[in-house]
């Protein structure tokens, strides 16, 4: 049996007007599709569970938040913060029909990542229904915007099913595989946190200089370290005592000295 995981996940939709977000959600969610266009007014949120696969032995269990907004430049300046925040996937969507739709990606995932940051993405070209008799850009125009962002392609009809769901799996893998490098590099953070307070409070009053501390940790980059020591300073939990411009030594403070000790104690339970 599979050991099973789960996790919240907030996608969000972006694009012009008419693109098909709302028929590209709701093919993906209940395989339906409605030949009348509904303007979304503000914003929609719809839910759906997934279930995606990680490696040989482990399932993830998604709740997906599926974020649809309107298609108004202005209207998204006026919430982007609130919209964007937390935003775990973008899904761009531009219309194969409409040449300027590709253009605004650009602008779309400006504004999202201004917001979001680098967070995984795919750019869907909908309507491909429509695609032999009314296509407006190549697939080198496409490829050209994917390949600023970093995003894989997805070519989709909302109208006929084709490559909604591949395109929104896709997305939904690589969510995940982000998630999970997110959490392997908060855990080695706070091993490195950990490693260099004891470090520091087994030294108790001699403190440790900077040449030591570096010297302990040869496989650490100094940006790294010194970006600990950063933080380990602001949060109180160490006390760098300045040698001249370029040279200190580090004390623990009582902060630091719980920390270990409650570290200590969870890793005994």
């Amino acid at each position: 049996m599979p050991t099973v995981q789960r996790m919240k996940a907030k996608i969000v939709l972006i694009g012009e007007s008419s693109v098909g977000k709302t028929s590209l959600i709701r093919r993906f969610v209940l395989d339906e599709y409605d030949d009348s266009y509904l303007h979304t007014v503000g914003t929609k949120v719809t839910k759906l569970e997934l279930t995606v696969p990680h490696g040989p032995d482990t399932e993830v269990q998604v709740d997906l938040g599926i974020f649809d907004v309107m298609g108004q430049a202005g209207f998204m300046d006026m919430i982007k913060e609130t919209f964007f925040f937390g935003a775990q996937a973008l899904v761009a969507v531009c219309d194969v029909t409409r040449a300027n739709t590709l253009a605004a990606i650009h602008h779309w995932m400006s504004t999202a990542r201004t917001v979001a940051g680098d967070v995984p993405g795919i750019l869907m070209v909908n309507k491909m229904d429509l695609a032999e008799k009314q296509r407006a850009f190549s697939d080198s125009d496409v490829e050209k915007v994917a390949t600023v962002w970093e995003m894989p392609i997805g070519y989709t009809s909302a109208k006929t099913g084709v490559g909604v769901v591949d395109a929104f799996n896709t997305l939904a893998i690589a969510l995940v595989e982000a998630a999970f490098r997110e959490s392997e590099s908060r855990a080695r953070e706070e091993n490195l946190r950990l490693k260099v307070l004891d470090l520091i409070a087994r030294r108790r009053a001699m403190g440790i200089s900077k040449k030591e501390l570096f010297e302990a940790f040869p496989g650490v980059s100094y940006s790294d370290l010194e970006r600990e020591l950063t933080k380990l300073e602001r949060e109180a939990m160490v006390q760098l005592n300045w040698i001249g411009p370029a040279d200190f030594s580090v004390l623990i403070t009582p902060v630091g000295e719980r920390e270990v000790q409650g570290a200590s104690a969870s890793h005994e339970v």
